[in-house]
């Protein structure tokens, strides 16, 4: 998932302060590529921050289930002192004391925060390729609320997408697809696994992870006169907040008896687990999101935001190779359709770019 500090990344007017700059896309498409690989291997940090059995799930965790939530407030929290060096090193304290503070700016950082956090937790008690396919519905979402508060028309073929994605939610949940017998339908959730005894509310996590993503793509689409640095700052900020809060909440939940008991945080990590965790937040944090940066300012936006898929097949590798998840072949069309769906609308963007860059070159020779 890549986080949407860099929304006015992309406009190099707005990056280097002068219209002289030159984008090298090489180096932002090789920046990207790290970026996303490095969103893609929350999974594998997050599990090993957390299992008592690292390969093992049914061994549970070292930890009550509100630990995803926390893991996720370390990396926001690392969020936080990279974009506060960065401030210092490009001098700018004082475009952030003169950044206005507003509620857009405020929320689009809350809603990466819960999203995060719902994305870990998922990652936690539901399978890799559950938790990553749900958080990848949030540019649905998004494009919804768009249409539904900023009144933005939908074009025919957004329409088709969002459906689409729709029928891709299925598939993954095995609630239609191929089985031995032929095409099926069977809308008796599987909630509960050996592995995964807690898969549903997982799965319900996940959703909320793709909600509160696509929440917070909606909310930065405000403030691009924001420099990207100062609103950097203020995001994570309001993410490590939000990520917190979500914590404290499923831990005071747990240890008062509203829900069961294994919400409490309960923390017993081992060295092993807290090398996991120091990657986690190191890993997916200053150095994807440093690389982002590099992408955002390097790559026109359709570009960054069709390559940030490449998140997903990592995920996807980390299931099934490190921790033995099966993918089936519903699995791997609610994948295509999920992705296709999201990468589609960017892709078109992207060659309208090229398209007009070329053109606009030619014009000036």
């Amino acid at each position: 998932m890549a986080d949407n500090v860099t929304e006015t990344a992309v406009s190099p007017e707005a990056s280097s302060g002068s219209g002289n700059y030159q984008m090298d896309r090489r180096w932002g498409t090789i920046a990207m590529f790290i970026s996303a690989t490095g969103m893609g291997l929350v999974p594998l940090f997050s599990r090993m921050a957390t299992r008592t059995e690292f390969l093992d799930g049914k061994m549970g965790l070292n930890a009550g289930d509100s630990v995803g939530a926390l893991m996720a407030t370390g990396r926001m929290s690392m969020g936080i002192l990279l974009f506060v060096i960065l401030m210092f090193a490009t001098h700018k304290t004082g475009v952030f004391k003169k950044l206005k503070l507003t509620p857009a700016i405020a929320l689009g950082g809350v809603m990466i925060g819960l999203s995060l956090a719902c994305y870990v937790t998922s990652t936690l008690l539901t399978s890799v390729a559950n938790a990553v396919l749900f958080i990848y519905t949030g540019p649905v979402f998004c494009v919804l609320m768009a249409r539904i508060f900023r009144k933005e028309p939908m074009s025919g073929l957004q329409w088709i997408c969002l459906l689409v994605v729709f029928f891709g939610m299925l598939f993954a949940e095995g609630l239609v697809g191929f089985s031995d017998g032929g095409f099926m339908v069977d809308f008796s959730l599987e909630t509960s696994t050996p592995e995964f005894p807690q898969k549903g509310l997982g799965d319900i996590f996940g959703l909320l992870s793709g909600v509160f993503y696509g929440s917070s793509m909606f909310f930065n689409g405000y403030r691009k006169d924001a420099d990207t640095t100062a609103r950097g700052v203020w995001n994570f900020i309001f993410a490590a907040l939000a990520a917190g809060s979500l914590t404290f909440v499923l831990n005071t939940l747990g240890t008062s008896g509203i829900v069961p008991p294994n919400w409490a945080l309960d923390l017993h990590l081992t060295n092993a687990n807290w090398i996991g965790a120091v990657l986690l937040w190191i890993i997916c944090g200053p150095i994807a999101l440093g690389f982002l940066l590099v992408a955002g300012r390097n790559l026109p936006a359709a570009d960054y935001s069709t390559i940030a898929y490449w998140e997903v097949p990592v995920a996807l590798f980390i299931g099934l190779v490190i921790f033995s998840e099966p993918f089936t072949i519903n699995s791997a069309i609610g994948t295509i359709l999920i992705i296709g769906a999201g990468a589609i609308p960017a892709i078109k963007g992207m060659r309208a770019a090229h398209k007009e860059a070329k053109l606009n070159a030619a014009a000036n020779e």
